[in-house]
């Protein structure tokens, strides 16, 4: 993370070769040996850089000075990329107006590259992360130094890095380096907002002693600082770890509080969750009649706020429960519903996974093995290989029925291998 990698960074986004940027008075060796850091250049150097370049020469000669006003601003922006997310865009807007007079420090263009690749993370502008990431954040940071880089610097790279890999379901990764964020000298919220992110990992990955524990610390800093609907966002998390360890009167309990809390603030994005989560609680529970009440008060809550995005797992949760129930024929409605709503592979998948004892129930063989080898080959490409373990049960099962013995012993096998995986 120096000058060099800044001028390699501008001149490949020149289209620049070396020769091209080293004219007729810098020899492109003394330039390749700048660029990788054996060479400091001085002031004439730089001079003629920023010329070639057609940048100013104050981005490239006060490359060492911090400008705390500027430090001010970028922590400001940090705090609100991570705690007040609405806050952020105006911010973002300022420095790339003034981007070449604010960022002349290395260090702080860094700062901003990493949380700006952050922000477009958050608003799901998936493009412009990855431009960001792969033009200027790649080139600037290698893993292996970034022990090295200030703490403010490691901080958003860690925080980045965290969102780039949830966003990729690979939440093993992703919570090692919201762990590798240094929370002693941040603010409350900051503490509260990335603590709450590492229990939701934890609860992710299975590991929900430790899931509980950043949840009880992320609930007493909420309390601190008087955020009521936090809180309850708290809670509601409380309450699917406890549902995770199939602790279903512990999880009610929490999703209860929650429930109450999400009513006083008319918090209706949460109080769908809420909903949802006891809904499943009661089915996984054997109590099919409460959930089936609990996932229709969630659906007809979201269709009457307009939450497309969050309706799929319920419509998966409540077919569910009705198969549970042999209420065929409302199995059969709610799947069709579902399917006219789908917008993503995945979700189809789910959903299909979902309705597979339909075809059991009413006695459709074919369909039924079909159905499980199309769950079976999707899932085994997805990131998620979290239901092959009960398909290929299924699978076993049905093939043995059917006297497929050697095709029911494969799926046997694999069962095993994705137990054992677990």
């Amino acid at each position: 993370m120096n000058i060099g990698r800044r001028i390699n960074i501008y001149r490949k986004l020149n289209q620049m070769t070396l020769h091209d940027l080293s004219g007729e008075t810098i020899s492109t060796a003394h330039l390749s040996k700048i660029e990788n850091g054996y060479r400091r250049p001085g002031e004439s150097t730089l001079q003629k850089i920023s010329n070639s370049l057609n940048l100013p020469f104050a981005f490239f000669e006060n490359f060492e000075e911090e400008d705390p006003e500027v430090h001010h601003v970028l922590t400001q922006l940090e705090q609100f990329i991570i705690t007040q997310f609405e806050k952020a865009t105006p911010l973002v807007e300022t420095i790339v107006e003034n981007y070449y007079d604010y960022l002349s420090n290395v260090h702080q263009e860094i700062y901003f590259l990493l949380l700006k690749c952050a922000f477009y993370c958050k608003t799901k502008d998936y493009t412009k992360a990855k431009e960001v990431y792969v033009t200027y954040v790649q080139p600037f940071i290698d893993e292996d130094i970034i022990d090295k880089a200030p703490i403010y610097v490691q901080n958003a790279y860690h925080y980045c890095e965290g969102i780039r890999h949830y966003q990729k379901s690979d939440f093993q990764s992703s919570l090692a380096h919201y762990k590798n964020f240094r929370l002693e000298k941040q603010p409350l919220s900051v503490k509260a907002a990335l603590t709450y992110n590492i229990a939701v990992l934890s609860n992710a990955v299975g590991d929900y002693r430790q899931a509980i524990t950043f949840s009880y610390e992320a609930l007493r800093y909420y309390e601190n600082l008087e955020q009521r609907q936090q809180v309850a966002m708290v809670y509601n998390l409380i309450g699917v770890i406890y549902l995770n360890k199939e602790e279903f009167n512990k999880s009610m309990e929490y999703l209860s509080q929650a429930q109450q809390l999400a009513q006083d603030f008319k918090n209706l994005r949460l109080l769908t969750q809420v909903l949802h989560n006891k809904g499943v609680v009661m089915r996984k529970d054997g109590a099919n009649h409460e959930a089936c009440e609990f996932l229709e008060e969630a659906l007809a809550l979201k269709e009457a706020e307009g939450l497309k995005a969050n309706k799929q797992i319920s419509y998966h949760s409540l077919c569910k429960a009705y198969l549970n129930l042999d209420r065929l024929e409302d199995a059969y409605e709610i799947f069709e519903k579902a399917k006219s709503e789908v917008s993503k592979t995945s979700d189809y998948y789910y959903l299909l996974e979902a309705f597979l004892e339909y075809y059991k129930k009413t006695k459709q063989g074919e369909m039924y093995q079909k159905s499980l080898e199309e769950c079976i080959d999707f899932f085994e490409e997805d990131a998620d290989h979290e239901p092959l373990e009960t398909l290929y049960l299924k699978l076993g099962d049905h093939l043995y029925e059917s006297g497929k013995y050697k095709r029911a012993a494969d799926c046997y096998l694999s069962h095993i291998k994705r137990t054992q995986s677990c």
